[in-house]
């Protein structure tokens, strides 16, 4: 473990809501739960999983397959990184309302909005709440008790919603409810929106967050227990004894299936730069640096930032948003250098990044 990993009073504290299940969704989720490992300048205070009814069960009656909340993944994670992440499962339906605390839902649906209150009220400093799903966790909690979350979040890394007036983006659909709450609050949201005005897979554009790598790429060179991590999870493994898979998977027929497979990724971005990392260019390729580092050593980047916007989101869930001056408001909004190149610079630099998790 690295001197900055051991240090928690310099890091930053994190609350991670994911929609990881297992076998996965969209696994670009445990993509997102490594990267935050990965960086050692979060303290991750708890992992929440947000999970929505359809895909827990097999089709017809559901999505695809039978699925379950990422707890196995997370507990793996655990493992591997020789510390205990806290972690709880969220209400399984969407919000009623903008002001429903989801107080009516089951016990076993509390553990997750609870988690994140109690985890808040222990905190000796604001915490930065990540979204790579829906909102609904955060929006209950909110409703439960707004001057805790109002004093204790330091910031919404909000992975979702569209910049344009369009058909809902995907997070969004999870939970229109608890997407409009959210922005309703007056917590500090850093939007990181996952489609702009041609959908959600187009490389390109200033606010486009999307990119996409080989697994190949992205898992190239990873240690031996970390490669069987995500073949355990990519695999939608089985295996009781998930602990005893760590030394088996990673290799073999099924290896090599999962690395000739592709990922596209969204949340990368939120994760760095809230880490206060950017995206620069070293002499050992594209790598996430500390922005004093990029400074000090005046590296070359792909621009990223966050422009302050008043924004105004409708009942329909479509936000209107304007450039702001940062006196206005608290609302932020990713942009970055356009162009399709980002994403092999984003592919070099994660994983490289990867490369670092603790053996």
């Amino acid at each position: 473990m690295t001197t900055a990993m051991a240090d928690s009073t310099s890091r930053i504290p994190l609350v991670h809501l994911t929609d990881l299940y297992h076998p996965a969704q969209d696994p670009d989720d445990q993509f997102d739960l490594a990267t935050v490992l990965a960086l050692p300048e979060y303290d991750l205070r708890a992992v929440i999983l947000d999970t929505t009814e359809r895909f827990r069960k097999a089709a017809p009656a559901g999505w695809d397959v039978n699925r379950d909340p990422g707890l196995v993944i997370v507990t793996q994670a655990s493992y591997l990184i020789a510390r205990a992440i806290p972690v709880a499962v969220g209400p399984e339906a969407p919000l009623t309302s903008v002001n429903d605390d989801a107080r009516s839902r089951p016990s076993r649906e509390q553990a997750g909005i609870e988690l994140l209150l109690e985890t808040l009220r222990a905190a000796d400093a604001p915490v930065v709440v990540s979204i790579v799903g829906s909102a609904r966790v955060l929006t209950a909690a909110f409703n439960r008790d707004p001057a805790l979350v109002r004093e204790k979040v330091r910031s919404v890394l909000l992975n979702a919603g569209t910049t344009v007036t369009r058909a809902l983006e995907w997070n969004v659909q999870l939970d229109a409810a608890a997407f409009i709450g959210l922005w309703r609050s007056g917590l500090p949201v850093h939007w990181y929106p996952c489609a702009t005005d041609k959908g959600a897979f187009d490389p390109k554009p200033e606010r486009g967050t999307h990119w996409s790598a080989s697994h190949e790429q992205l898992l190239a060179e990873l240690s031996p227990s970390w490669r069987a991590w995500f073949a355990y999870g990519l695999s939608g493994s089985a295996r009781g004894d998930f602990i005893g898979a760590l030394a088996d998977l990673g290799r073999g027929s099924v290896w090599e299936n999962i690395l000739a497979g592709r990922r596209s990724l969204w949340s990368t971005v939120s994760l760095v730069m809230g880490a206060g990392r950017g995206l620069a260019k070293t002499a050992h390729g594209w790598r996430f640096v500390p922005r004093s580092e990029i400074t000090t050593q005046q590296l070359c980047t792909w621009p990223l930032r966050l422009d302050p916007i008043s924004a105004k989101v409708g009942d329909d869930a479509q936000v209107a948003w304007s450039l702001a001056t940062a006196g206005e408001t608290s609302s932020r909004l990713f942009g970055r250098t356009p162009g399709a190149d980002y994403g092999a610079a984003m592919a070099e630099a994660l994983n490289a990044l990867l490369r670092t998790l603790p053996e």
